[in-house]
């Protein structure tokens, strides 16, 4: 028997002994993550009508509908853990790395994925607004809340109903993608001094979002997936309306090889990014 701070005397266990140490090493909050959290669920609830709690902004992030690459990429946005901006300030001869080599202040994520100049940005915006009005006559105003908040939005119909999952599914996949990338192409510019052309840059988020839909297409086998497997029908509703020639398709597509969205590859240079 013994007695820890806070406790009723109780019959000493290893459990409870540990769950008194997690408890004692527990520490608070990163102002930034606290920061983040605020502003994804502040945006939801302007945007979409109700406000998520913490849990469910750390649990959106871990949905299936995003890559695993892109899982762990948001985590440590919402942590603000990556070596950019206000990181170098304190690192002596290395505080300009603190600074946006394109627009010349201050680097933020925030900066990288929705205000930089860099031209890799805007076509990768471009072409996830374009493939959206492909089907959805409206493309939401994109911010940081949104962004880090991909995986919660809600849409609803006109007459305000709730809307089809497909719809939040076919948003969560087209963001989380884009900002990745912008991410990496980012990397490559600042880290690699590599040039990538805007056709690059455009044939690059098109295989990703291919390599989506076809992820999508095969978890839908039950077989082979089991109660991991995709409902078939959201995943139609998820694409439907923006493949290419898709009237020439069958009304279940998904064991159609080849099916692409509506977007096609281009081989021309147009620039740089």
């Amino acid at each position: 028997m013994f007695t820890l701070p806070g406790m009723a005397l109780q019959e000493g266990t290893q459990r409870v002994f540990n769950k008194y140490i997690i408890k004692l090493k527990r520490h608070p909050a990163r102002k930034s993550t606290t920061s983040n959290l605020d502003r994804a669920r502040c945006c939801i609830r302007d945007e979409f009508g109700f406000l998520p709690p913490d849990t469910a902004i750390w649990t959106s992030i871990r949905s299936t509908n995003i890559s695993r690459l892109t899982r762990n990429f948001l985590w440590k946005c919402l942590h603000d853990t990556f070596h950019i901006g206000t990181f170098w300030d304190h690192v002596q001869n290395l505080e300009n790395f603190g600074v946006c080599t394109t627009c010349q202040v201050p680097e933020t994520m925030e900066h990288i994925t929705l205000d930089c100049y860099a031209p890799a940005r805007q076509v990768i915006w471009s072409l996830a607004e374009r493939l959206w009005r492909a089907r959805f006559k409206t493309w939401p105003t994109l911010n940081w809340g949104l962004l880090i908040g991909c995986a919660l939005p809600r849409f609803k119909s006109k007459r305000g109903k709730r809307s089809l999952e497909g719809k939040d599914r076919f948003f969560t996949i087209l963001v989380s993608t884009s900002m990745h990338l912008i991410w990496k192409i980012r990397n490559e510019r600042v880290l690699e001094n590599k040039i990538v052309s805007n056709t690059e840059v455009h044939n690059r988020w098109l295989s990703l979002i291919n390599a989506a839909l076809k992820r999508d297409q095969l978890l839908t086998n039950k077989a082979r997936f089991g109660s991991l497997a995709k409902k078939p029908q959201l995943v139609l509703e998820t694409w439907s309306g923006v493949l290419h020639n898709e009237d020439s398709l069958p009304d279940n597509w998904l064991l159609e090889k080849g099916v692409l969205v509506g977007i096609r590859p281009i081989s021309q240079k147009i620039g740089v990014g």
